[in-house]
């Protein structure tokens, strides 16, 4: 289905929008998990248009933050973005799994800061792409948790992940 066709086609609680799995909304564990799984993907096929947009606001945010600028996109406008990596790069397989988590949660809001890393399946090999960390804003609604944003920036040479925010070994 198409992204448009996705937005098109819902029936949640606001026009044009997916409606949630209730076990991917009914706590901030079970959204997080859907979010890391909306997102990976097999054999080309790109993110779960549908799932991701049914855990976010319909106005939600994903904002990926580079060292100079920020690349600011809604649901649909992520997922197209990774459909034309995909047709443009060949990408096949992607995996986003979190590492560790901190959470705080106060009156309804949470904030949750997830290190990811993101791997690839190319052509039977597994190879590490990323890692960095996802900030994500939550709200409940009193029936359900939603995603407000997802704010995330790449580790990169001159900025290293925090060992706070690395699994302890």
């Amino acid at each position: 289905m198409s992204v448009a066709a996705v937005f098109a086609a819902g029936s949640g609680p606001w026009p044009s929008h997916p409606p949630a799995l209730a076990d991917d909304v009914n706590s901030i564990d079970a959204i997080i998990r859907a979010m890391y799984a909306s997102v990976s993907f097999s054999e080309g096929r790109g993110p779960d248009a549908e799932r991701l947009a049914s855990l976010c606001v319909p106005h939600g945010r994903l904002i990926k933050v580079h060292a100079n600028n920020i690349d600011d996109m809604s649901v649909p406008e992520f997922v197209e973005r990774v459909q034309t990596r995909i047709s443009e790069q060949g990408l096949r397989g992607f995996v986003e799994r979190e590492l560790f988590r901190r959470t705080e949660v106060f009156a309804g809001i949470a904030h949750v800061f997830t290190t990811y890393e993101s791997r690839t399946d190319d052509g039977g090999a597994d190879h590490l792409l990323y890692r960095g960390i996802n900030s994500v804003q939550l709200r409940h609604d009193g029936r359900r948790w939603w995603i407000l944003t997802i704010l995330w920036t790449d580790e990169r040479d001159d900025c290293p992940i925090p060992a706070a925010y690395l699994p302890r070994t």
